[in-house]
């Protein structure tokens, strides 16, 4: 087979050519590579420019000892190869090079490294800075610099001198707003200095405007709250005088009955003692069942607000004096929170079990069951230590759906 050294001289001018050009090819890919901190391939393409190198000053030695007649050993030790083993080498050659260039492109486009990080910088609408402890700046991006020569007249040469200028956290620039904030880090062991300016014009100007509602709001809810206050002196004042004219009226027909009344007359005296009696007691149970239904709105009204409907299967127990009453409102309003709040529920329903002269009160919403036990904190806390005192118990069930019990023992006289 034909050597190299027989080729013509324009094939052997075309083949130095070739190891030229992958001599640069392989030096830019090691040179991409050792920018991007891939050392391992560029100490592979750095290797592959020997033989390319080789190749190129071979065919250089081979032209040049035509006109001197003095060739080196190694070069006429190569140029006696036959020419295919040579194209062999240049098409692994080649391969290895174009392989290496695209590498290094794609990785550039495709991961992170310091001059895709810095062209991102550039790009976003904050200043970065980073200075070490002297003031000597690391990096700084494209906004930074610009709004260090609008404030000082002067590049960012200094971080320390920067941080001085802006020790406000907010400064004006133009018709611009921006706020300076600055930090501390630790990289690789050096202690290093950061400062971000953000564009806060449009989030100031809503500050403003919302300062300035909330001041409206502020008077408004105290108007408000004034007029509530007025609205509810009226309404009690004028619910005590018609209980007045109410009690004041079955006062003067009682009266005037017992004055008609004959002395001797037992079965009138009677009747009319009874009346007294079912009188007194009938303004007693006005005043207890107002207290209920006021109690009862309060709980259907945080209901309603809550978006949870309530199921009332029987009614309060007439035997439940006053402390347990209120204890059982108590318990429901912390039922319908607990219900909303932990459970989404939609529904609580409220029953009530007897067994003798003891009461169970049970609060059963339709919401998620915790699949964990339920501490006994927060309102469920309060609750606990408000049934204490009363000797009732507060319990919690999880078996299908959550269930807040309240039991009430016999009342005796020391509790009542």
């Amino acid at each position: 087979m034909t050597a190299l050294e027989f080729l013509s001289p324009f094939i052997r001018a075309f083949l130095a050519l070739w190891a030229l050009l992958l001599c640069l090819c392989l030096f830019l890919s090691t040179l991409l590579a050792i920018r991007k901190r891939r050392y391992l391939f560029s100490g592979f393409s750095a290797a592959l420019c020997i033989p390319a190198y080789l190749m190129e000053q071979c065919l250089f030695d081979l032209s040049l000892s035509a006109k001197t007649g003095v060739i080196s050993g190694v070069t006429e030790a190569l140029c006696s190869a036959p020419w295919i083993v040579w194209l062999t080498v240049y098409a692994v050659l080649t391969i290895a090079a174009i392989f290496l260039l695209a590498y290094n492109i794609h990785y550039d486009k495709t991961f992170i490294t310091p001059e895709s990080i810095k062209a991102y910088l550039d790009q976003i609408p904050c200043g970065v800075c980073c200075w070490h402890d002297n003031g000597k700046v690391l990096f700084s991006n494209v906004c930074m610099n610009g709004l260090c020569q609008q404030l000082t007249g002067e590049p960012l040469l200094n971080g320390n001198q920067f941080r001085e200028t802006v020790s406000g956290e907010i400064i004006s620039i133009g018709e611009r707003k921006w706020r300076f904030s600055c930090g501390e880090a630790l990289l690789n062991g050096e202690h290093l200095h950061d400062m971000i300016a953000s564009d806060i014009t449009a989030e100031y100007a809503k500050t403003l405007a919302l300062e300035k509602d909330r001041a409206e709001l502020a008077r408004i809810t105290r108007e408000l709250r004034e007029y509530s206050r007025g609205i509810d002196e009226m309404v009690r004042h004028q619910e005590i005088l018609q209980a007045k004219v109410n009690i004041h009226n079955e006062m003067n027909r009682l009266m005037l009955s017992s004055v008609a009344a004959e002395s001797g007359d037992s079965e009138a005296l009677d009747t009319i003692l009874s009346l007294w009696e079912q009188n007194a007691l009938l303004l007693c149970m006005e005043a207890s069942d107002a207290a209920d239904s006021q109690a009862i709105s309060r709980i259907e009204g945080l209901a309603k607000a809550l978006h949870i409907h309530l199921v009332w299967q029987s009614d309060l127990p007439a035997t439940l004096s006053e402390r347990q009453r209120a204890l059982f409102f108590s318990a429901a309003q912390e039922a319908v929170s607990n219900a909303a709040k932990h459970a989404n529920a939609t529904e609580l329903q409220i029953s009530f079990s007897a067994n003798g002269p003891s009461v169970c009160c049970s609060f059963a919403n339709n919401g998620q069951v915790r699949d964990s036990d339920v501490s006994f904190s927060g309102g469920l806390a309060n609750l606990q230590r408000l049934a204490e005192k009363q000797g009732a118990t507060v319990s919690v069930s999880t078996d299908d759906r959550f269930v807040l019990s309240l039991a009430f023992p016999a009342e005796n006289p020391s509790n009542g």
